[in-house]
């Protein structure tokens, strides 16, 4: 098999891949991830994973909380600006 074989084989095998985790019948790893101001969301499967996803096309947002500062009780969402107390 050559080269060229090779490719279209691995590229033939991967579109396999993506179509069942697409349809829901394969578990996602989020393998290719895409981020902004907004949010972060997988680019094979589509799921948002951070803030209101890429290019915030939600109304509800998968906070992703930082710290204030070491000596701050509180922390903030990098998306929204929720603040709470920081957990335990």
């Amino acid at each position: 098999m050559n080269l060229k074989e090779q490719y279209e084989k691995a590229l033939r095998e991967l579109e396999a891949k993506v179509s069942l985790i697409r349809s829901g019948d394969m578990a996602c790893g989020h393998p290719i991830r895409q981020g902004d101001n907004y949010g972060e969301s997988c680019q094979v499967c589509g799921e948002r994973l951070a803030g209101y996803g890429y290019w915030g096309s939600h109304r509800d947002c998968l906070h992703q909380y930082a710290s204030m500062g070491d000596d701050s009780e509180y922390e903030f969402c990098m998306y929204c600006e929720d603040v709470r107390r920081k957990e335990p």
